[in-house]
């Protein structure tokens, strides 16, 4: 029998003690089925039972028992996952002679299958299957080893961003967001982006506005130290993003826009944690899609790097295009559907970028070539 695979980038207490409890129970006595696996966590770890998840010290745990090699049992309500899934949600699947570990966060749900015939957007209905609960995600298994990284993915959307996605899933709904279809014209501009993105980085008036909102982020050094304390990935963004563009979040393309020359550029503020796991949620791709088939328009970030344990905040400007973000930027194909091409993830590190004297550059070949990629979806 594996065991649990210690990921020290999950940051969620006791759940690998948990996982390696139940490993060695099962070890030690490869009869011992679900209930009996159950009742020794209880005992072990008096853990807050809501219903039929055992809620940890940041996590939650659904057992379940499965003798055959499919697995297909009915694991929970949308709804009732709803109120765990701000933490890692695992389940927990009793075999005859081993346990298998699966994230089922929201995200890692393919779609929902019992009783999901009334599933709406703000109506959430249904329940998920294990047959439903992803085996991989951005090319990492569904493993205790890879929990980590999957929960850092899975942190960078909203509750309401994932409902949304198995709403189309589930039940061929298009969503709100309208798949953007390039003309020939339009496809022209947007592989056009890359050459305007390498102008972007020669520009003067590009480096002002960077060291601009450097100097911004600098300002407010003590106060992003401080919300880095929040665990909730989504509201900490929102509020760093807030304090540099002074206003609340529109759910649009950007955070902020700027005007030099004949130039319109987008500015999307990401923040990474550089001492911890984390895969910031790019950008809607059709929305990106439709920002660069229009002339004279560049796509950047604001990456905003913090270190809690040194107590350093750092930023920098770079098109979306550059070599670093491009090289980090994972398309998340099962977000994509009838109705949306789905949304990009910087999943990859690029904490590069942050470097003292690092110098960006966009590679023209492999970002048309990544352009034509997402116009293809």
């Amino acid at each position: 029998m594996p065991d649990s695979g210690r990921d020290p980038r999950v940051r969620d207490g006791e759940l690998h003690e948990a996982l390696d409890f139940l490993v060695t129970y099962k070890r030690s006595d490869q009869s011992a089925r679900k209930q009996e696996l159950q009742a020794a966590f209880i005992g072990a770890f008096a853990p807050r039972r809501v219903r039929s998840v055992l809620v940890g010290d940041g996590y939650a745990l659904r057992f379940t028992e499965a003798q055959a090699g499919s697995f297909s049992n009915t694991i929970l309500s949308l709804s009732a996952l709803q109120q765990h899934d701000q933490a890692p949600f695992i389940v927990v699947v009793v075999r005859r002679d081993r346990l298998d570990f699966l994230l089922a966060n929201s995200t890692m749900l393919k779609k929902v299958s019992h009783s999901s015939r009334d599933l709406r957007i703000g109506h959430v209905r249904g329940s998920f299957n294990g047959s439903d609960i992803l085996r991989e995600y951005d090319e990492l298994s569904n493993i205790p080893a890879n929990f980590g990284a999957l929960f850092a993915l899975h942190a960078a959307f909203t509750w309401d961003d994932n409902v949304e996605r198995l709403v189309e899933a589930t039940n061929a709904i298009v969503p709100r967001d309208v798949r953007f279809y390039p003309s020939t014209d339009d496809q022209a501009l947007i592989l056009a982006a890359p050459n305007r993105a390498a102008a972007a980085l020669a520009s003067e008036d590009f480096a002002a506005i960077g060291q601009d909102l450097v100097t911004t982020v600098t300002q407010h050094r003590q106060s992003i130290l401080r919300l880095a304390a929040l665990d909730n990935v989504n509201l900490r963004g929102n509020e760093i993003e807030q304090l540099i563009t002074g206003g609340g979040s529109a759910h649009r393309l950007d955070d902020l826009e700027r005007r030099y020359a004949n130039v319109l550029l987008s500015i999307d503020i990401k923040t990474k944690l550089l001492d911890r796991a984390s895969a910031p949620k790019a950008y809607n791709v059709d929305k990106m899609l439709r920002f660069l088939a229009k002339p004279d328009t560049v796509a950047a970030v604001l990456v905003i790097g913090i270190d809690v344990v040194g107590q350093d905040v750092r930023a920098m400007l770079i098109p979306v295009l550059e070599r670093s973000l491009l090289a980090a930027t994972r398309i998340q194909h099962h977000w994509a559907g009838r109705g949306s091409r789905g949304v990009t993830q910087l999943s990859g590190p690029f904490n590069q970028v942050l470097a003292s004297g690092y110098s960006p550059t966009v590679p023209l070949d492999q970002a048309r070539e990544f352009l034509r990629e997402l116009i293809a979806l």
